[in-house]
């Protein structure tokens, strides 16, 4: 998890890049057009922005930004060709906005190697600019999780579909299992305990949070160390076209499980309708904030950034 919003150089502090990342546990939940959209937004309120496809053997971030790519790719970084990430972040149409598109060589770069993932985690702070935003790919793969949790704000796309609700959960304790690598070898050892006692008394592994309340109830220390690095993750919770007024309570619903299930808190930062238009402007390879930027899923979109930034002033 990257801590405070800048890094010391030669004595003094510059501040480094705001990393939002957009995930989700399924396919075809709009995480490119929120990414690209947010990425307008913040544009639009004078931030220079980094969008940075991630989507690793899917990559089309660039449709959603009208235009056909960039000079380098991820691909060109990654291998060395660039050196400089910096480099790499293309131009496009937008004031502000540039973009890292996706990887070429799909077969290749779908299972990146582990240096060249930490390579770029360590690098997108060197980004000259203001936020970067990470548009990831569906599903649980480390790589995946690895870029998600490193983010400042972790965005989770979910659409009112079941399995896109299934997926969510799945997707978010994932999450919270691959955060604990963070914790003190200790406190590892102190889990893999607990797991071990609940097997020989027969007890399912359980939820998140039944499995904390053991460890409390064992060790109150230890599931105190657990906890506030639990914590550490800022995730929100994005629903995502929707088309009926009853779906715009998913949000709290997926709260309220996650507090149940989980012990942690996920925030709900806002729905999203569905709008015909956001087909029509990919058809025509022109951005939907900037084409359609009156329109009311453009207003909330910005609403929904001007909330995350504010959150990030905090």
């Amino acid at each position: 998890m990257m801590g405070n919003n800048a890094v010391a150089q030669t004595g003094a502090e510059v501040s480094r890049p705001r990393i939002w990342a957009i995930g989700g546990g399924k396919g075809g939940v709009g995480k490119s057009f929120i990414s690209s959209s947010m990425g307008q937004a913040l544009a639009k309120a004078g931030k220079r922005v980094v969008v940075v496809d991630l989507d690793l053997g899917g990559a089309n971030l660039h449709t959603s930004l009208g235009i056909r790519g960039t000079e380098f790719t991820l691909s060109d970084y990654l291998n060395g060709k660039v050196t400089d990430i910096n480099r790499v972040a293309g131009v496009t149409d937008i004031d502000r906005l540039r973009l890292i598109s996706g990887a070429s060589d799909t077969l290749n770069i779908a299972n990146i190697k582990y240096f060249q993932k930490a390579k770029l985690l360590r690098n997108l702070a060197h980004l000259d600019t203001d936020y970067v935003i990470l548009d990831l790919g569906a599903g649980t793969s480390f790589n995946t999780l690895d870029f998600f949790i490193h983010a400042d704000h972790g965005l989770v796309s979910v659409t009112p579909d079941p399995g896109s609700v299934e997926n969510t959960y799945r997707f978010l304790k994932c999450v919270f299992i691959r955060q604990l690598r963070a914790v003190p070898e200790q406190t590892r050892e102190m889990i893999q305990q607990v797991l071990m006692h609940r097997r020989k008394g027969g007890r399912k592994a359980g939820s998140l949070a039944d499995f904390l309340e053991d460890i409390t109830r064992q060790k109150p220390s230890v599931a105190a160390s657990i906890r506030q690095e639990l914590d550490t993750l800022k995730l929100h919770i994005i629903v995502n076209q929707v088309m009926e007024p009853e779906d715009t309570e998913l949000g709290r619903s997926i709260q309220m499980v996650c507090s149940r299930y989980f012990g942690t808190k996920i925030g709900y930062l806002g729905f999203l309708h569905h709008d015909r238009m956001v087909l029509k402007s990919l058809q025509q390879r022109r951005p939907f904030l900037s084409t359609f930027p009156q329109s009311r899923l453009a207003i909330h979109i910005d609403t929904l950034v001007a909330s995350l930034m504010a959150q990030d002033d905090d």
